[in-house]
């Protein structure tokens, strides 16, 4: 992101905001493709393009920008590249992007089961230089055209936002003194808060350093609704490596009802029956 020279994160090769920007820009993967294809969905009747097509036909579905399908399509290739790339798989020249009519729920499942994937191993792959260089340019490069050739997830990011309720925190920002973080609330329940500041660009969650920040910005961390997290939900990632399988096999088994799902995870005790492992 031109931040060097600057100190590399520990365990890194890049510096702890670009660590940081990839990390909640993988964790946004499913909301901002779910999000990209709810606006392209062709039987709403909204203006996407500056022409409409006039018609009789009832049926005639409203014109759809290509940049929004350039945009879902790029990012949902990337990110299973790098599924089957940290799964062991062999990856393909070419990688389907979103099949065509996929509605924004499934399009969400998609993006972040395979981001989920990346960011399962994502401090091993911050450590290999290559890996690290590769992956940025995919995740957080930013394009200077308005449609760029390929769309990185951080173009998307900036190009549709979130509706979102911000507030700004009370405690002043650790790197520059400045009371200019803004505190961002979950999108969804069980993942962290954000905290970005708008003066130096620094960022984390409530999550990193063990909660410092949560406490830090005086923020009180929801109980959640339901029951306690329940470990034997496993990602796609984790599962394909308890089974020893891989991710796409897995997802198979998912598809044929032989190993129950939720919330993009996997049920650990199917997975033990299947393979015949022992609870």
């Amino acid at each position: 992101m031109g931040c060097a020279p600057r100190e590399a994160r520990d365990g890194a090769l890049i510096c702890e905001r670009c660590y940081r920007t990839l990390r909640r820009c993988l964790e946004d993967a499913g909301d901002v493709v779910g999000l990209i294809r709810s606006i392209a969905d062709p039987s709403k009747a909204a203006r996407y393009d500056a022409v409409r097509v006039q018609s009789s036909r009832p049926d005639l579905p409203a014109p759809v920008a290509a940049d929004l399908v350039d945009a879902s399509d790029d990012i949902v290739r990337v990110l299973r590249m790098w599924e089957m790339h940290v799964a062991g798989e062999v990856v393909p020249d070419s990688v389907p992007g979103l099949p065509a009519g996929t509605w924004a729920g499934e399009a969400h499942t998609i993006a972040q089961s395979a981001a989920d994937a990346v960011l399962e191993v994502l401090d091993e792959l911050v450590n290999d230089r290559d890996e690290v260089l590769a992956l940025c340019a995919g995740v957080i490069e930013r394009h200077t055209e308005s449609s760029p050739a390929v769309w990185s997830l951080a173009d998307a990011l900036t190009r549709w936002s979130f509706e979102d309720r911000p507030r700004w925190a009370d405690a002043p920002c650790p790197d520059c003194d400045m009371k200019t973080v803004r505190v961002q609330p979950p999108r969804r329940r069980g993942t962290a808060s954000r905290y970005g500041c708008t003066s130096c660009g620094w960022l984390a969650n409530s999550d990193d350093d063990g909660g410092l920040w949560a406490a830090h910005f005086r923020e009180e961390v929801p109980l959640g609704e339901g029951a306690p997290h329940e470990p034997r939900w496993l990602t796609l990632a984790a599962a394909a490596r308890h089974a020893r399988v891989t991710t796409g096999t897995m997802r198979r088994w998912a598809e044929k009802g032989l190993v129950a799902t939720k919330d993009g995870r996997y049920w650990q005790p199917d997975i033990n029956e299947k393979t015949g492992d022992a609870a």
